[in-house]
């Protein structure tokens, strides 16, 4: 293996540029090829980082240098994109989610591992300060017995965001709406800090939007294995939109994040760091720096902690280690918003793991 890890972007829609430029800032690491399928797309990006294009996906896998492929195209596509590149022997970083389906997901899971190659899931927001600091607590038993869990994004697209695109809002290549789409990276970080889900009951519409096929709107309630309860609610359809909340209860305290970043940091034994923590809380509150990120549009989004994490995943290619958010890991956020469709539309409790 070279010194240098080469990549390539597979797929250059608009947050392919993020892991572009995150890919730029590694030491180690450099961009040397794009695909799309679509021609003005695989060069405007390849033009901006002055290295090769393809619309030949075999050619492009089949480069030399390229050893690892950021698969960043429609999710419905991330498993006949990534499966080749795989038997191919590249290492594989694909934007969330995974797949759209279970069988799909596996698919990708086994072609890596067929292969010996590294495979990991986009969910940057578990490499943010503060997501850090709550995973840490929650390991710690600083909340005690966990009671409650919730994961709310209640977001805006206009429905110029569902006609302006040929796959947004459509079973075959979104695989979901809000939930599969928006809420994923919330859903992720629920299952992450609380557990493993046992039983979901939910409900799924699209109310504010036409012309999709999809839900703009959806909530569940969870009971999780260790006990707990929970609830998820998605939205694209609450104006102007609000920031992604992750709200965690336990018989010794309490965290809440906003656009992950700490609002509430209460326990029953409190130590040094974490008044700290509650003054920075405070001050930052003072300061009204609400930060409303993605809820309505991607502006304010940064490449920082995909860089993070891709990182992590160059550290487990030369270190023959494992991703933190590997395939398996990744797999986990879709099969439980694919228990929540199939409560929606059967109308009935759904308990996981799902057959």
């Amino acid at each position: 293996m070279s010194d240098t890890l080469g990549f390539g972007i597979a797929g250059c829609g608009m947050i392919a540029a993020y892991h572009a430029e995150a890919i730029e800032d590694i030491d180690g690491a450099e961009v040397v090829a794009t695909w799309d399928i679509a021609e003005d797309s695989a060069r405007e990006l390849a033009e901006k980082h002055d290295v090769d294009w393809y619309t030949d996906y075999d050619a492009f896998i089949g480069r030399g240098d390229l050893d690892v492929v950021n698969v960043c195209g429609p999710s419905g596509t991330h498993g006949p994109t990534g499966v080749p590149a795989a038997e191919a022997g590249k290492h594989l970083i694909v934007e969330k989610p995974l797949e759209i389906t279970l069988d799909k997901c596996d698919r990708l899971i086994s072609a890596a591992e067929d292969a010996g190659t590294k495979l990991a899931v986009i969910f940057q927001s578990r490499f943010k300060d503060d997501a850090r600091l709550a995973k840490d607590a929650v390991e710690g038993d600083k909340l005690g017995d966990l009671v409650y869990a919730e994961a709310t994004v209640k977001w805006f697209r206009a429905q110029e965001y569902y006609d302006t695109s040929e796959w947004k809002g459509t079973w075959e290549l979104d695989g979901g709406g809000a939930l599969m789409n928006q809420a994923i990276h919330a859903i992720d970080q629920l299952q992450w800090l609380a557990g493993d889900p046992e039983q979901v009951s939910a409900y799924c519409a699209a109310l504010a939007h036409e012309r999709i096929e999809v839900e703009d709107t959806a909530t569940a309630s969870l009971r999780f294995k260790n006990g707990a309860l929970g609830s998820v609610t998605a939205m694209t359809s609450a104006y102007p939109g609000y920031a992604k909340r992750i709200e965690l209860y336990g018989t010794e305290g309490s965290i809440v994040l906003e656009d992950d970043e700490l609002v509430r940091w209460n326990f029953r034994d409190e130590s040094e760091k974490d008044s700290q923590i509650k003054e920075r809380i405070q001050k930052a509150a003072e300061e009204d720096e609400e930060a409303m990120g993605a809820a309505s549009a991607s502006a304010g989004m940064t490449s920082e902690f995909h860089r993070r994490e891709i990182e992590d995943v160059i550290e487990a290619i030369r270190g023959d280690g494992v991703p933190a958010i590997s395939g398996k890991e990744g797999r986990k956020s879709v099969e439980l918003i694919r228990g929540i469709y199939r409560s929606a539309e059967a109308g009935e409790p759904v308990t996981f793991p799902l057959g």
